[in-house]
């Protein structure tokens, strides 16, 4: 939103940050008459404070975009933000000692107070962009902010999806075979057709098959083995259904004909394969929705 020149030379603050943000909408807000010129307009402005949100917690790692109020809002953000995303594994509200002998603090306040006084004395002394560019860190941080965002807003959208349906008695099996599904699977979606788009389609493919995987082998697994512990020395009982059975049928179609389709065209995915995967979805969707209904 602003060039270099504005970005390396001049101090930001957020109101001023926001003039910026606010103006460029508006400039750009102006191209494009009757309706869809008023669509533009309010699309241009319902991404001024998500655009601000995602700079304040998203560092960048191009120089030219270098602007030290959002460096500062990154140092004191995105510990805390990713403190959060790991709150299954680590307590926020851990004691440690900190400073003061026999005084314990919450973990989430040492990481506050730790980022807060490294972004002020960025924000202070901090005038120019570094010399050294710290990519590969930068480059993983805006990586997990990212991923936390993403799956922040697909939780939310599970969440909304799931009241509705409670709202409407919706049985869980049903649930779970569409809501859960894809709000499990939006993030994937979302990233894999951004990478399609960008010019990346072997990196997407790769991304369909290796998240389902990641998910089947380190989640399932992570729960099993969490879950076996649990009953120790009893072996847990998995109690499977026709609803499982079914899934697992599809799913082995679907990976067996990938595999034959694109072997047999020389590692190349004909378009037709692609209806074929939506067809064989829409199926398995309304056979499964068919046993939920049988079974309730």
């Amino acid at each position: 939103m602003v060039d270099e020149k504005e970005a390396c030379g001049q101090r930001m603050i957020l109101p001023h940050a926001l003039k910026l943000e606010t103006k460029q909408v508006a400039e750009d807000s102006k191209s494009g008459p009757g309706f869809c010129g008023l669509i533009r307009k309010i699309t241009k402005v319902w991404e001024v404070p998500i655009t601000v949100l995602l700079k304040l917690t998203i560092p960048s790692s191009s120089r030219a975009e270098w602007n030290r109020f959002y460096v500062s809002a990154n140092i004191a953000l995105c510990p805390l933000i990713l403190l959060y995303s790991l709150s299954s594994f680590v307590a926020l509200d851990s004691q440690i000692v900190f400073f003061l002998p026999r005084t314990r603090f919450p973990l989430w306040s040492i990481i506050l107070f730790v980022s807060l006084c490294l972004a002020l004395y960025h924000f202070i002394f901090e005038k120019e962009p570094p010399e050294t560019e710290w990519t590969v860190a930068i480059t993983l941080i805006s990586f997990m902010m990212s991923v936390f965002w993403i799956s922040t807003m697909a939780g939310e959208l599970l969440n909304c999806l799931t009241a509705i349906g409670s709202i409407m008695n919706f049985p869980p099996a049903i649930l779970g075979l569409t809501v859960l599904a894809w709000g499990n699977s939006v993030g994937d979606l979302v990233a894999d057709v951004a990478l399609a788009k960008a010019g990346q389609p072997a990196m997407a493919m790769a991304g369909c098959f290796a998240g389902p995987m990641f998910n089947m082998l380190v989640g399932l697994g992570t729960a099993f083995v969490v879950q076996t512990a649990r009953v120790y020395p009893k072996a847990y009982e998995l109690q499977f259904n026709i609803g499982i059975v079914v899934a697992f049928v599809f799913l082995l179609c679907s990976l067996m004909g990938s595999l034959l389709v694109i072997t047999w065209y020389g590692f190349r995915v004909p378009r037709f394969w692609g209806y074929c995967l939506v067809g064989l979805y829409v199926l398995f969707t309304a056979a499964g929705l068919a046993l939920a209904r049988l079974s309730g």
